[in-house]
């Protein structure tokens, strides 16, 4: 894939990696496999891609999902020292500082008017059960507080900046109240972020952000979080994202997927073979009216809102919306409720305003071959258990204690 990257974008700025290094086998990760595979991967990065910014993906922790709020202890610090460490080389060593302690940061791009925002994410995933042992935080680690005058700052020295992260803010798996926290940050910076950009559900789409949540239209949309699709080929084909952006502005111009497609029969025998997919400008901006077809305009969110109408009025656009989803894969019929619930999905930066109900338990369905489902990112069997056991009234002080004793024999 490095191979490719250059060869297609020899141009390539930087490089933006969304986390999840470590594999999905979570039963059979330890603090020393993790670091050698992080490690590794990020020694790979250093030598074909320049700059790269990256963020702690839910996999990186052992065990997975496991993100201590630094008001808890001390128990993440060895993963947010190697994750600032294999940053440093292209964050500096200031803002490597900050990740080492929260697993977040802030750096300047060098060659243009442009900081990057490097969220963790995991402070607000439900699935990080170091959230669950004390109430509540409502900011673990002070991260939306840092964010906050990060914004604050690059708004008086007039830069634009990115905000990356793992998981997107408007997931099914983030917390309500930090998703609304992060989202009422994000309206009063708008102007600021000119994109934001996250990974973990494995899948091609965007979010974007309303200034109004109640009444979501063109004129209200605000910003547009790009979900870029994962080399993980469980659910669609082995893919990487491409974005033009203005020089200047640095907003987003256009955003072209590559895919390796694996039933090549010369796949397995002689490498993937990387292939552009799709261009966003060239499949999108012909179906809104006036079309958006102009090498420099900008994919705004208001663009992105229009796209999620026509998905309301055009049923083979949503059809060719949801096969590039999973990247090529065969996508179960989705009409009715199934279309207005994945619109509605594309319209929530917020989790709160998604549609997507989680489902507590374990599913035993049989899988389909070439049917693209769900990823569930770093979902696990206990966390099903765990799952089921807070829908039962007053189990979640069985869980607080169940949590309390794992501590216990994590540090004993």
């Amino acid at each position: 894939m490095y191979e490719a990257i250059k060869k297609l974008v020899p141009d390539a700025a930087f490089t933006i990696f969304t986390g999840d290094i470590i594999d999905h086998s979570i039963w059979n990760t330890s603090w020393d496999y993790n670091e050698h595979q992080i490690i590794r991967s990020y020694e790979h990065m250093d030598r074909h891609l320049g700059i790269v910014y990256g963020t702690a993906g839910n996999h990186e922790s052992h065990p997975t999902n496991a993100y201590q709020p630094t008001s808890v202890g001390d128990a993440s610090s060895w993963i947010y020292d190697l994750l600032a460490g294999t940053w440093s080389r292209w964050i500096g060593h200031e803002s490597a500082s900050t990740a080492a302690r929260i697993g977040a940061y802030s750096a300047k791009y060098p060659n243009g008017n442009l900081r990057v925002i490097s969220l963790n994410t995991n402070l607000l995933y439900r699935g990080n059960f170091w959230l669950f042992q004390r109430k509540m935080l409502r900011d673990p680690s002070g991260q939306i507080d840092w964010l906050v005058e990060e914004l604050h700052a690059a708004e008086k020295a007039g830069e634009r900046v990115y905000i990356i992260g793992h998981m997107p803010l408007g997931d099914r798996n983030a917390f309500h109240d930090q998703s609304n926290y992060l989202n009422q940050v994000v309206n009063r910076y708008s102007a600021t972020i000119a994109a934001m950009f996250f990974g973990h559900t494995h899948r091609d789409h965007f979010q974007i952000t309303y200034s109004d949540a109640p009444g979501k239209t063109f004129n209200n949309a605000l910003v547009t979080s790009y979900v870029g699709p994962s080399l993980t080929p469980m659910s669609g084909m082995p893919s990487f994202r491409v974005y033009d952006v203005d020089p200047v502005t640095f907003a987003v111009l256009d955003a072209t997927t590559y895919s390796a497609d694996m039933t090549s029969p010369t796949y397995q025998t002689q490498g993937p073979v990387w292939e552009k997919y799709y261009s966003a400008k060239e499949t999108y901006g012909p179906l809104t009216n006036p079309p958006l077809i102009d090498d420099t305009a900008e994919l705004t969110a208001s663009f992105w809102h229009n796209i999620t109408e026509v998905f309301e009025r055009n049923q083979t656009a949503f059809d060719e919306y949801m096969l590039r989803l999973s990247r090529g894969w065969v996508q179960p019929e989705c009409t009715g409720e199934c279309r207005l619930s994945q619109i509605c999905m594309l319209r929530a930066a917020r989790s709160q305003d998604g549609c997507d109900i989680p489902t507590l338990g374990s599913s035993y369905h049989t899988r389909m071959q070439n049917v693209a489902e769900r990823d569930e990112c770093g979902i696990s069997v206990l966390q099903a258990t765990f799952s089921a056991l807070v829908a039962k009234e007053g189990a979640l002080k069985i869980l607080q204690e169940i949590l309390v004793g794992l501590n216990v024999k994590l540090h004993g």
